[in-house]
């Protein structure tokens, strides 16, 4: 039965760490409707927005000259890096995500809800109950171990809780800019982008900060959400009124993305790390 609950956690945290990196599809959506831009001046990543690939009408767009034949194929990319951002955050676990899916370190979080939940029950070995009293369930030993305030569970499992409503939030947001092109409603899909540069960039501050000494990505997660937070904060103080607002606005979202791709690699490959150990000592025994 544990192995089988086992195999089932860890194809979730699979398709979670997947679902993170699938968002790299951005950057090839984005690059073929570029080449099919059919404005009177070619597309720049200096001067036009994201958005403009896609706007579903041909015209005149504030300032710019937008036409972006591709509108739809951009449009799906948008709600596809949505999807797995929102996905990654409802599959992938808070034990997971605060020790980068190291494999000691989920079991030490794992064994210490149950020590904590024990003690807060008053039953298992604390009570003098014999080895074979069965352990509390996961669930309930997060929560007991979560109202028993010990800041080894309480302080990470908020702050990865954090980092999921902010990812969940990011990924709806780009969805919704996808759905609601800027020459539809333009007001929502403005306030769903604000979502995706805000949610997505805090939400890699705070696993950056989390991950320092516990993976070798934790700087570069941190130097993504950072540099995609500031950006964020000037474009939205200026209201992108730049010399060159693509590439502010490009400041602003393809840290996000690349952010989150690698967070989710970084699980992926740790998730794996027992299974090839163990391959490898077969080996070696064989």
């Amino acid at each position: 039965m544990a192995a089988a609950e086992a195999s089932t956690d860890r194809i979730r945290h699979y398709l979670g760490a997947w679902s993170a990196v699938s968002v790299l599809q951005f950057f090839a959506a984005e690059a073929a409707t570029i080449a099919a831009w059919h404005g009177p001046a070619p597309y720049s990543r200096r001067l036009n927005f994201i958005s403009d690939l896609g706007q579903v009408g041909c015209g005149l767009h504030g300032t710019r000259v937008v036409c972006s034949p591709l509108h739809a194929f951009m449009n799906v990319s948008f709600v596809l890096q949505g999807v797995g951002m929102v996905i990654a955050a409802l599959l992938i676990t808070s034990a997971v995500l605060r020790v980068a899916a190291q494999d000691r370190g989920v079991r030490a979080q794992a064994r210490l809800s149950r020590a904590l939940a024990a003690r807060a029950a008053g039953t298992g070995r604390t009570a003098g109950l014999p080895r074979t009293t069965p352990a509390p369930a996961a669930g309930v030993s997060l929560a007991a171990a979560i109202r028993s305030g010990h800041p080894a569970v309480a302080v990470p499992w908020a702050a990865t809780l954090a980092v999921r409503i902010l990812l969940g939030l990011a990924g709806a947001g780009v969805a919704v800019v996808g759905l609601v092109p800027q020459d539809s409603i333009e007001a929502l899909h403005l306030a769903a982008a604000g979502a995706y540069f805000l949610g997505g960039s805090a939400a890699l501050v705070v696993l950056g900060l989390l991950w320092i000494g516990r993976s070798a990505a934790a700087w570069p997660v941190l130097l993504c959400g950072g540099a995609s937070f500031v950006a964020t904060v000037v474009g939205g103080a200026v209201r992108l009124h730049v010399p060159e607002p693509g590439t502010l606005e490009r400041f602003m979202g393809y840290p996000i993305t690349a952010g989150i791709a690698l967070v989710g690699a970084v699980i992926a490959y740790r998730l794996g790390v027992p299974a090839r150990q163990a391959r490898a000592l077969r080996r070696v025994r064989a």
